[in-house]
């Protein structure tokens, strides 16, 4: 009886390792066919999610980096920056209002344009970054000025609702003609 026993237990064994192999080649087979979209290089085309969460988003060209989106390093707001990472463009948001901003291509600020509940301002900078043109409009005037180079300012003109003022200045500070 002990023999019949053991031959049982032997036939299951038997039975067991043939369901296990089985068993091992359909789980290979499953999980080759479930990566072979992606092991053949197919990418979905749309990606739909009620939220991303992410750092940065990058644009490529022939596997390249060509431009990319960061989150603003002081402020709130997006940068857009070209290829080495400088900064391109800028989108700020404010308590009271926002920003825009173009850079140059050394990564320096060029052109800023700032928007306020009540107004706004404009501002042109040089290559080194300094403001040489500013304007400003409020609801109770407006101005431009001119700047050279080491920040003086030798144009102003100024508008408020009870008149006006226009100056030059030459490179000391002296003013040179004024109306009125």
């Amino acid at each position: 009886m002990a023999e019949r026993e053991f031959e049982c237990i032997q036939r299951q064994l038997v039975s067991l390792r043939r369901e296990n192999r089985f068993l091992k080649v359909g789980l290979i087979f499953c999980l080759v066919l479930s990566a072979l979209p992606y092991l053949t290089g197919f990418q979905p085309t749309v990606i739909r999610a009620s939220k991303v969460v992410t750092e940065r988003i990058e644009f490529v060209r022939d596997g390249k980096t060509v431009m990319s989106i960061v989150a603003h390093p002081k402020v709130n707001g997006l940068v857009i920056q070209d290829k080495n990472n400088l900064p391109a463009v800028c989108v700020n948001r404010y308590q009271y209002g926002g920003a825009m901003g173009v850079y140059n291509r050394s990564g320096n600020i060029a052109a800023l344009m700032g928007a306020l509940p009540e107004g706004g301002a404009l501002s042109a900078y040089n290559n080194a970054a300094k403001p040489v043109a500013m304007m400003s409009a409020l609801p109770y005037g407006g101005s431009i000025s001119l700047r050279d180079n080491k920040m003086h300012e030798f144009v102003a003109v100024d508008a408020t609702p009870f008149g006006g003022r226009i100056e030059i200045k030459d490179l000391s500070g002296q003013t040179l003609w004024s109306a009125p």
